[in-house]
């Protein structure tokens, strides 16, 4: 498959699309184009025809060739705005809210200056374990993010070991104190023992990640105390986040059908408050939120999803972060990404005005191809 950037110059991708900026030439893919191209794509991304260097119709009435680019929502760069310029009085509201949390300074104890720092890997596999739920649940895949249902129920297996049997699930899923005092190594073992036999899952290995990233480990165990381990008081507070969207639900479905859906409602919900300029909190709880969501999910993602959630979400925001790239076109994403997945479909659920997770542009291929000319 050709690309529209040459092989040996693929880091013109910022260079492109700031000339397209500059054009103005680019306009967003309306939700009614959407849905038609997640109708029209067949097969994998890398035998799709939309994604050729050859170009797309602009829409079903339009044959006009036009090439898709995709970046961040740009209501991240409300968040990397907020970092860069306002960092210290960030993170004097961050540490103000982990006093807050039951447990909240223990845990993060000497880890404070690692709270503004999040944990693009992990979100990537997040959303692409959602992305995979939702699909499932429209019948356009098989792949149901399973990963992302067996760690709810892990969290809810846990939770129901350690407070025994006076557990009661409409009380419990709201307090979280009976964590704070650390759970036993019985606890532990019993539950990861059984994990390991029904779902081939070792929480174990999930407390590796407390060593490189606090903020979004699930657990935590102490150095001098090994037989006590702590979970992440965001992770707790994100299942409380579950647990109260699944009541408010008029309609909710079964869960293992609806927790992809309920992921990103949350993240959506958490970009959309960035806007709200009457709340001076709005970034410490975006930031608390986005590490609650990843300390919680805590099972790998099957090689699929992390082709959605690794290889495209978390690139996008790799190339933002470090090289500046506000938009990448999709043939070339499309011709390594290989996912199994109908890349129409995914961007579609990405670009949801309910989640709103990436801002998806259309551009002429004819201003495309005379740009890249220049270039090279």
């Amino acid at each position: 498959m050709k690309r529209v950037l040459p092989d040996r110059n693929p880091s013109l991708d910022y260079a492109l699309w700031e000339k397209i900026s500059r054009t103005k030439s680019s306009t967003k893919v309306l939700p009614e184009q959407r849905r038609w191209l997640t109708t029209i794509d067949r097969g994998s991304s890398q035998i799709s025809d939309l994604w050729l260097a050859d170009g797309r119709n602009q829409s079903k009435e339009d044959e006009i060739k036009v090439f898709d680019f995709v970046s961040l929502s740009n209501l991240f760069d409300l968040w990397f705005d907020e970092k860069k310029y306002n960092r210290e009085n960030l993170q004097g509201k961050v540490n103000e809210f982990v006093e807050k949390f039951t447990g909240g300074s223990h845990y993060f104890e000497g880890e404070l200056n690692t709270l503004l720092d999040i944990n693009w890997i992990v979100l990537g596999r997040v959303i692409g374990s959602a992305i995979a739920n939702i699909g499932s649940a429209n019948g356009w895949w098989t792949t149901k993010g399973h990963d992302a249902y067996t760690t709810i129920l892990f969290w809810s297996h846990l939770k129901r070991v350690q407070v025994g049997d006076t557990y009661d699930a409409s009380r419990d899923a709201k307090h979280n104190d009976h964590y704070f005092q650390g759970i036993s190594e019985e606890i532990w073992h019993q539950t990861s023992i059984w994990f390991h036999d029904h779902h081939s899952f070792d929480p174990d290995s999930e407390l590796l990640r407390s060593t490189a990233h606090r903020a979004s480990s699930p657990f935590w165990r102490e150095n001098h105390r090994p037989h006590r381990t702590y979970p992440n008081p965001f992770a707790l507070r994100h299942q409380q986040l579950v647990y109260a969207l699944r009541r408010a639900d008029i309609d909710p479905g079964e869960l293992a059908q609806d927790h992809g859906k309920i992921t990103l409602q949350l993240l959506g919900k958490a970009l959309k408050e960035l806007k709200n300029i009457k709340d001076p909190d709005r970034f410490a709880k975006f930031v608390i939120t986005i590490h609650g969501m990843c300390a919680y999910h805590i099972v790998r993602t099957n090689q699929h999803q992390q082709k959605i959630g690794l290889h495209l979400f978390s690139n996008l925001a790799a190339r933002k972060i470090s090289r500046g790239v506000n938009g990448s076109n999709v043939p070339d994403i499309s011709k390594h990404l290989k996912t199994h997945f109908s890349l129409a479909k995914v961007l579609s659920i990405m670009a949801d005005k309910e989640h709103k997770i990436i801002d998806w542009y259309s551009v002429e291929k004819e201003t495309v191809d005379e740009i890249v000319k220049d270039l090279t």
